[in-house]
């Protein structure tokens, strides 16, 4: 729900001139492709690297607790985006998002192609750490901009296309990666450099949204009465559960495939696009099917009994064609479940605290992202002894909170 400062703030008149304020600027093409590939980059992550982690593996096979440190490479970035992502939300609402954007922007690509040259494992972490610093920014930010720029339907179908747009890329580098992994561990890491195309966009074509310091105090107390934190508590504690969904595939499912037999990085590489694409499904299904005609709560019925489903079929799975086709089921779910989370954090933030609550759903989303390879790996070693048992535990979780939400449908459906 948006208070009536919300739709000041965010309202739509006629001029799209430079030197017009912000509530008067009509976002265009530029604008829309700008943020979305910005939300985009932060796929590379656990995308480009998902194939070549075995490789990795086996390089530092040598250093102590590689089991453990190998996928850190990819959940590192994930503990930082945890961590700051709230407070980052937080000074984007008091000095402005603009200037935060652009410079996370150029340190991303700095940062993210560090490990091209670095030859110790823990150096390699700590760029990882630093690059979640930007990731934090830039997933954040761009996020809450599109909050800013749009509202109503247009942003529900903004915050669809940022995650089909995520789940399109990540599907080309999930592609592109197993072949980019065939030439090294390392080349993977180069990619990172692209961002250094969108700084500049970013400096040109983006204008500064209004924020909490914009407003008057009247405007400011009556957009506040808006707030509802027990709400932005619940989705929070979701986003958590569901952020150890969403990095199983990237960070498991090779390690799923290698158990089964399938060692080339090119295959592995496949079984992550298709994964991807299911997602990408997802997401349209949502965007122009679920989003207009159901509750959030068939919403989040229909993507946690799919996810749920789909690392069930990987506890079983024997065969590659199997195994991958669970992915693409997973990712289905995975796919509704991504933008039924954002848009209903969007719907219930004021403009005052948007920032900030965009950025608390964001730290718990990634600290549960953070946690899975401990999880998950933990399960494995200490408790059921294979890791696809390990991952069909969490469907069982994720089809139980399916349930729930079926019930919870129905339930006021009925009243």
């Amino acid at each position: 729900m948006t208070s009536t400062a919300s739709h000041a703030t965010l309202s739509r008149p006629g001029s799209a001139a430079d030197r017009a304020p912000p509530s008067l600027r009509e976002p265009r093409l530029i604008q829309a492709f700008i943020l979305l590939v910005t939300a985009s980059l932060t796929v590379l992550v656990t995308a480009i690297l998902g194939p070549s982690l075995p490789a990795m593996q086996a390089h530092f096979k040598d250093v102590p607790g590689a089991d453990f440190l190998v996928p850190l490479t990819m959940t590192a970035p994930m503990l930082m985006m945890a961590g700051l992502s709230v407070f980052v939300g937080e000074l984007a609402d008091r000095v402005g998002r603009k200037r935060l954007l652009v410079g996370a922007t150029f340190f991303y690509a700095v940062v993210g192609t560090a490990p091209l040259y670095l030859d110790s494992l823990t150096a390699i972490i700590a760029s990882r750490f630093a690059l979640g610093v930007m990731e934090a920014v830039l997933m954040t930010v761009s996020t809450t901009m599109i909050g800013d720029y749009y509202d109503g339907a247009r942003r529900e179908r903004f915050m669809s296309l940022q995650t089909t747009v995520s789940a399109t890329s990540a599907f080309l580098m999930n592609t592109v990666g197993g072949m980019i992994a065939e030439q090294g561990w390392r080349a993977p890491y180069a990619v990172f450099a692209i961002s250094l195309l969108l700084a500049p966009l970013m400096a040109i074509f983006l204008w500064e949204p209004q924020t909490r310091a914009t407003m008057s105090a009247e405007q400011l107390r009556e957009d506040t009465q808006a707030f509802r934190p027990r709400l932005l508590g619940l989705i929070c504690a979701l986003a958590v559960l569901l952020g150890i969904m969403f990095l199983t595939v990237p960070v498991h499912f090779g390690y799923l495939h290698g158990a089964i037999g399938v060692q080339s990085p090119a295959q592995i590489g496949m079984a992550y696009g298709i994964n991807s694409l299911g997602v990408i499904t997802g997401t349209l299904l949502f965007g122009w099917v679920l989003a207009q005609r159901v509750v959030v709560a068939w919403q989040l019925t229909l993507g946690c009994l799919l996810a749920g489903l789909g690392f069930w079929l990987m506890k079983g799975a024997s065969g590659y064609v199997a195994l991958t086709t669970a992915g693409f089921v997973n990712g289905l779910g995975a796919g509704i479940l991504l933008p039924t989370m954002v848009t209903w954090t969007m719907r219930v933030l004021p403009v005052s605290r948007r920032g900030m609550g965009t950025g608390a759903f964001q730290s718990c989303l990634f600290f549960g992202m953070f946690i899975n390879p401990i999880l998950i790996v933990g399960l494995e070693k200490q408790l059921v002894g294979t890791r696809a048992l390990a991952v069909g535990i969490e469907g069982q979780v994720l089809l139980a909170l399916g349930l729930v939400a079926l019930a919870v449908a129905v339930l006021r459906k009925g009243r």
